[in-house]
């Protein structure tokens, strides 16, 4: 099951485009900064849900540029939009930091070069937490309620961890 393709359709759904145009919309939305979605990522799912028979491809072929596919999602595809939406709230799947493996080995640095990598991650989380504290103004004004609420999400997730990596970094100066 693919994340990817249900961000995918549900663009689609709202209006066919080629995948340059996707990426372009994914871009200039910064979606890939609350869902974990990549430019090569968007081709390779735009492929695979033609191939599978869920989108409708039309080239479209205009004078001094590439041919580009402009797709459309059909029946197929509304299926499995509606499978992988029921897929991905059925049940509560674990979530993973990938800097929860630092703090695993962080008793194999130095003290002072852990404190580093702490402070590292403190400086990055902080830096996040200041910029969807930023634009969720922007959000609360010009989005639809389920990416105005990802950003909420979003907003409150990286708040605890900053107060999180904060107490951590105090803990570990005084260990």
């Amino acid at each position: 099951m693919s994340t990817i393709d249900l961000i995918v359709l549900g663009i689609l759904l709202q209006n066919p485009q080629n995948a340059y145009e996707l990426v372009r919309f994914i871009r200039e939305r910064e979606i890939h900064r609350v869902l974990k979605i990549s430019e090569p990522a968007v081709f390779k799912s735009c492929k695979r849900l033609a191939e599978a028979g869920m989108l409708d491809g039309e080239t479209v072929r205009a004078t001094g540029v590439p041919d580009k596919v402009v797709y459309a999602v059909n029946a197929q595809g509304k299926l499995r939009f509606k499978e992988l939406m029921n897929y991905f709230v059925a049940e509560f799947r674990p979530y993973y930091f990938d800097f929860n493996t630092v703090l695993w080995n962080i008793e194999q640095m130095e003290k002072d070069e852990a404190l580093q990598l702490l402070k590292n991650l403190q400086f990055q989380l902080q830096t996040a937490k200041g910029w969807i504290i930023e634009h969720e103004a922007e959000a609360r004004e010009h989005l639809p309620f389920g990416p105005r609420h990802i950003v909420k999400q979003y907003r409150m997730t990286i708040t605890a961890l900053a107060q999180w990596i904060d107490e951590a970094v105090a803990d570990y100066e005084n260990s």
